[in-house]
């Protein structure tokens, strides 16, 4: 799980989480606890990566709570990554649901980079480019946010997460 504000952590936890192999949750910090936990247990999570000022905020009890900003630097080798497939589960999205209860969208690799390259071809997004990352991670096209403009060697500029919603601070 990824329980964070918009930011240069959150985009960090997303990368690791699948250059570990594994696939990503992401979790609104500001929701209420009840539909936190819900997407923690539906969504089968056993570790969430978080920031300090959030580390307050109640989970399952079997879910471990790593601050990222509280990480310090580790010096052993990189064990090797693990082979993947384009089936492979890359990440999970809640949506609100026809019901009102949140289900799982199951997001594969193969799915998520043909996102990618369509928005590529779509717009001539390539290294000279800068987004203004403004999706949040639990939206679908925040995938195009983080690994789109980042793998074609694009710039993505994250605002200020206390101003996300401010056009005056986009500008600037």
């Amino acid at each position: 799980g990824i329980a964070m504000d918009k930011g240069w952590e959150q985009a960090a936890a997303a990368l690791g989480i699948l250059a570990a192999g594994a696939a990503y949750l992401p979790i609104d910090p500001a929701l209420p606890e009840s539909r936190r936990r819900y997407l923690a247990e539906n969504g089968a999570l056993t570790l969430v990566l978080t920031q300090a000022h959030w580390r307050k905020l109640v989970w399952p009890g079997d879910v471990q709570v790593v601050a990222v900003d509280e990480l310090l630097p580790d010096h052993e080798p990189l064990t090797p990554l693990p082979d993947l497939r384009p089936s492979d589960l890359a990440y999970v999205i809640y949506t609100s649901g026809s019901t009102g209860q949140p289900k799982g969208v199951m997001i594969e690799h193969q799915a998520a980079l043909n996102t990618l390259i369509d928005v590529h071809r779509r717009f001539g997004i390539g290294a000279d480019d800068t987004v203004l990352g403004l999706s949040s991670l639990s939206f679908d096209l925040s995938v195009y946010d983080l690994f789109g403009l980042l793998g074609c060697g694009g710039r993505l500029v994250l605002p200020d997460p206390e101003r996300l919603r401010d056009p005056g601070h986009w500008l600037e």
